[in-house]
């Protein structure tokens, strides 16, 4: 049987939060340097754009909870 994804998150998910957090800490060690999207100041400087975007333009703010519906509803990796 080969190991997907969903079989994974589907094993994990009956573990318990520390166990959990012990797999994802064993798995981001795996990775080894973060991509640079992870980089100190990388998600600083994305998040003063976003916020000046928002300032010029107050329509594209959306609400914590539409936030939220759209990011669990993206298509998983």
């Amino acid at each position: 049987m080969t190991a997907t994804y969903e079989s994974i998150m589907d094993a994990a998910m009956q573990l318990t939060p520390g166990d959990r957090c012990r797999i994802a800490a064993g798995l981001w060690k795996s990775v080894g340097r973060p991509p640079h999207e992870l980089e100190d100041g990388y998600i600083e400087a994305v998040l003063n754009q976003r916020e000046s975007e928002m300032d010029q333009d107050p329509s594209q703010e959306i609400s914590h909870q539409e936030f939220l519906t759209h990011f669990k509803a993206r298509p998983h990796p």
